[in-house]
């Protein structure tokens, strides 16, 4: 069985002429958006006009990826050929995680001459968003289950990225530590309390509208909810009272709608040790608060993510074994390239090359663990200068005594336990603006109590 082409994502789509691109999500997938309210403008799709060569009297098989906001939703395939469409048997299977292969066989015939596709026609259902991905055509009569084969990354493209990604934090570092003398840190932080609650708000029509995990201004639900961790934090480390507690309940509020687990976790390390530091009375006031908005929240029938959170300590939960599963899978990775993985943003390849032939998660954009992540794709050589970078810079933040500061880069890291957020722009930067925060202040003597205990 040969391949005649195999692209990552279908990255464009045509409907009956117009062209769109497709917004790209972290496991590789393209998501497409209903243009029309009416189901018929979308009878007719070609994610690509690419088109290749064929012979005739040989059988070709093509298949696609995919998945949608209606787990219901089917459609057919058609070989799009010199002669026109033409219309073949689909066959629909679900490979677990949400995730669906359509694919259909066809023998070529006098005057066909090439295949352009993969062509999507019929659809049947209603749905607001497609995901389509890894399309395949192969010479055969069944669909092949490896969408391996990609071409490693260059040595120099590991090296830039690293080099990409210091160099933003360090500017955002030293923009931040020359701003801050000069603006007021209520004000910022009423300015990002103001941004927070906007994104939180979009998030959460989101979840009222889809009944599902929002996403709010993000890539996706584990980001929103990563992000929000980190962002609270933020407001709580420059700002005061005033601020801190419509923060945390904002926070609270972005956890709950993202369904992440990992972050969670972050906002209830972080949480606890935020109401602890607050004043008696500030101190009741959230508790009772929180007390009552989750009274809420169960009576307005909200609480459809406890059942999800309460599997964190599930260890035979699927979500649980799914985890352990890509964390195998990255630790694999890293034993057969332990100097310097298998290349930056590889690591989605390789699992697909590499997992459980019944693996409970189909797809895994990242190793769900930071330290695993970078073993995975940067090995020995990338840890250790992700160790040396911000272990430095937290030496020097305990030197200081900021201990604050240390709270908020705690909570992160343990988001970063069972996810890989680090990276994304709305965690890193907060924790590099926190670093300059701290570092616009002189050092502090040692305290009887640290300043996590101050509101």
């Amino acid at each position: 069985m040969a391949n005649l082409f195999r692209y990552n994502a279908a990255a464009e789509l045509y409907v009956y002429g117009s062209r769109y691109l497709g917004e790209l999500k972290p496991d590789g997938l393209f998501r497409f958006y209903r243009k029309y309210s009416d189901d018929s403008a979308f009878t007719t799709v070609i994610t690509s006009d690419y088109a290749v060569p064929i012979d005739n009297g040989k059988v070709y098989t093509q298949s696609i990826y995919f998945r949608s906001d209606n787990p219901n939703l089917v459609f057919d395939l058609t070989f799009w050929t010199r002669r026109g469409r033409q219309a073949v048997s689909t066959v629909i299977e679900d490979v677990g995680g949400g995730l669906k292969r359509a694919y259909a066989t066809y023998q070529a015939r006098p005057g066909d001459d090439l295949i352009q596709g993969p062509d999507l026609i019929n659809f049947r259902g209603v749905w607001r968003y497609i995901d389509i991905g890894y399309a395949q055509l192969e010479v055969g009569s069944a669909p092949s289950h490896i969408l391996g084969g990609w071409p490693n990354s260059a040595g120099w493209e590991r090296f830039l990225w690293w080099i990409g990604t210091a160099l933003l934090g360090w500017m955002v570092l030293y923009m931040s530590k020359h701003l801050f003398p000069h603006i007021d840190g209520f004000k910022a932080s009423l300015m990002i309390v103001i941004g927070f609650i906007v994104h939180v708000g979009i998030g959460v029509e989101q979840y009222l509208s889809d009944n599902l995990r929002a996403t709010g201004l993000t890539v996706n639900p584990n980001a929103f909810g990563a992000s929000s961790v980190v962002v609270a934090g933020l407001t709580w480390l420059i700002g005061d009272c005033r601020l801190a507690i419509p923060a945390l309940g904002v926070m609270i509020s972005a956890v709950w709608i993202s369904g992440s687990r990992a972050a969670f976790l972050g906002a209830l390390f972080l949480g606890m040790i935020w109401i602890k530091g607050l004043p008696l009375r500030w101190k009741w006031v959230t508790l009772t608060l929180l007390f009552l908005s989750a009274a809420l929240a169960v009576g307005l029938g909200w609480g459809d993510h406890l059942g999800r959170f309460s599997s964190i300590v599930d260890i035979s939960s699927p979500s649980s074994q799914s985890r352990l599963e890509i964390w195998r899978v990255a630790w694999q990775a890293f034993m057969e390239h332990p100097l310097t993985g298998v290349g930056a943003n590889r690591f989605e390849i390789y699992y697909l090359e590499h997992r459980p032939i019944d693996a409970l998660e189909p797809v895994a954009s990242h190793a769900h663990n930071l330290f695993l992540h970078l073993l995975a794709e940067m090995g020995l050589l990338g840890l250790s200068g992700f160790l040396m970078l911000w272990g430095y810079i937290i030496w020097k933040l305990w030197q200081l005594r900021e201990l604050r500061v240390l709270t908020v880069i705690s909570g992160a890291l343990i988001v970063n336990l069972f996810d890989y957020t680090w990276f994304y722009a709305g965690v890193y930067y907060p924790l590099w603006v926190a670093v300059a925060w701290a570092l616009r202040t002189p050092s502090k003597p040692e305290l009887p109590s640290p300043d996590t205990m101050r509101g």
